[in-house]
């Protein structure tokens, strides 16, 4: 008994040795990956961009269902960017809510006759309205079918080559959209980039446009703000470099719209179709025998920001989803798994996300409760115990703060020494409660997933209204 007890101990060592060992290697090669693209580009390219007719058009997608508090300001926003040629299509997918009626009254919205060539099935589209003060926004109701079925309604109406797909509740910097779509400009290759998401909680927004920026009022919602820091600002660029970024936040993808529906469009029935669609998106991509070609880019200076939630419930339930969802969209794809017909994709980014992002809840909690289980068996003492969490303790907070002043020294940095102190007061909070209850919702909705099937989107979030940024 005691030999399979220490085999377990060794094997949840060197898991966390290894796990953070890769998402050191990450975050170093992310920053890497940053500075050189920082050196290769001017403030005029971006000039040039916005005033040039040869600029690629882009249509922005935005599904909302029952999201009346903040379309407004969403779609204010989305209007109001810095591009030459883009539309705006709102999917109102099913609201009981007046979010077709808000957008109605404030765009002052009239119905059309319009139909585009429907390469993807969706549920019915009820009606479609039109501006005459913002000729390029489109608004459709539909009946409901969830995110994804929402995304591929709009894609219908799209007349334009680019997609860029993001959510109800999220705002973008005014030049984001230019950042975006630089690659597509300089790179025929480009199929789809992707960009940094940081949450909205404590921006204001005066007329869908960013006028203070400041952080969530919450630890919770700071805990996050770290959260996000490590993983889609450093993380993710370094996964970019190896070709196995294979979750694409669903707030912030320009993606070609002739390989969007060559790959069938986003899944309907997913839990969360974003993490499913970017894995179909790599295999296309990186699949040698095929031979599609095309590259994946992450755009570090396209800063898009969502809502992150501020109440345990809704924290615990957000995490779940994500977990089952995870769970969902690896196993659909499981051929891609040690597959080297995908390169480092199939060899790397998958093993990587199932061994180290899908089970890292599982062997943690693990360890807790063997922990626990051993002191009070009697088999080890306090010193043993304390030494086992000082260690995971440490070692979460120094790669958070790693991440963090790596931030501080781009255009991302914290506007105060104020908001620099919270940022650090929340990286030495996190692991005293609010990781071990993120890992334990993740670790609920596996067995949810793998026993029960559950499929269902967890608890809805609670906006939070007018003049602030939500998501």
């Amino acid at each position: 008994m005691m030999t399979i007890v220490y085999f377990l101990l060794g094997f949840i060592l060197v898991y966390f040795i290894v796990l953070h060992a890769i998402y050191l290697l990450l975050v170093l090669v992310g920053s890497v990956q940053i500075r050189k693209y920082n050196k290769g580009i001017t403030f005029a390219e971006f000039d040039r961009i916005a005033r040039s007719n040869l600029s690629m058009p882009v249509s922005i997608i935005v599904p909302a269902h029952n999201e009346s508090a903040i379309i407004v300001n969403t779609a204010e926003n989305l209007l109001r960017l810095n591009y030459p040629a883009h539309e705006v299509i709102v999917v109102d997918d099913g609201s009981t809510d007046r979010t077709l009626d808000v957008l109605i009254d404030h765009f002052k919205l009239r119905r059309v006759e319009k139909h585009g060539p429907k390469r993807l099935e969706t549920e019915k589209v009820k009606a479609v309205f039109e501006s005459d003060e913002h000729p390029n926004l489109v608004v459709v109701t539909k009946e409901n079918g969830r995110r994804a079925d929402a995304i591929n309604a709009a894609v219908t109406m799209a007349r334009y080559p680019l997609l860029l797909v993001t959510d109800a509740d999220s705002v973008l910097e005014p030049d984001g959209l230019l950042h975006m779509a630089r690659p597509f400009l300089i790179d025929s290759r480009i199929v789809a980039s992707a960009g940094v998401v940081r949450p909205s909680n404590g921006l204001i927004l005066e007329d869908g446009v960013i006028v203070q920026r400041g952080l969530p009022p919450t630890m919770l919602g700071l805990n996050q703000e770290v959260e996000y820091a490590r993983s889609f600002q450093w993380s993710r660029t370094g996964l970019c470099r190896l070709n196995s970024m294979l979750c694409i936040s669903g707030a912030l993808l320009l993606v070609k719209k002739n390989i969007f529906e060559k790959l069938g469009g986003s899944w309907a029935k997913a839990i969360t179709d974003d993490i499913e669609f970017t894995i179909r998106l790599n295999k296309h991509i990186f699949d040698r025998k095929e031979k599609n070609g095309g590259k994946l880019v992450f755009t570090p200076d396209a800063v898009c920001f969502t809502e992150v939630p501020e109440s345990a419930k809704l924290y615990a339930s957000q995490r779940n989803r994500w977990q089952r969802g995870t769970f969902e969209a690896l196993f659909r794809n499981w051929r891609m798994i040690l597959n080297p017909r995908y390169g480092m994709t199939g060899l790397f980014g998958m093993p990587f996300f199932i061994l180290f992002e899908a089970f890292a809840p599982l062997v943690e909690i693990t360890a807790y409760i063997l922990a626990v289980g051993l002191l009070v068996a009697g088999v080890v003492g306090w010193t043993e115990v304390v030494i086992l969490f000082f260690l995971a303790y440490i070692t979460g907070i120094f790669l958070s703060l790693l991440a963090v002043l790596l931030t501080e020294m781009s255009r991302l940095r914290t506007a105060s020494w104020v908001d620099f102190w919270k940022m650090i007061a929340a990286i030495l909070t996190d692991n005293l409660g609010y990781h071990q209850w993120r890992q334990l919702a993740a670790v609920v909705g596996m067995f949810q997933y793998f026993l029960f099937r559950r499929r269902d989107l967890g608890a809805r979030m609670e906006r939070i209204g007018e003049g602030a940024a939500g998501a």
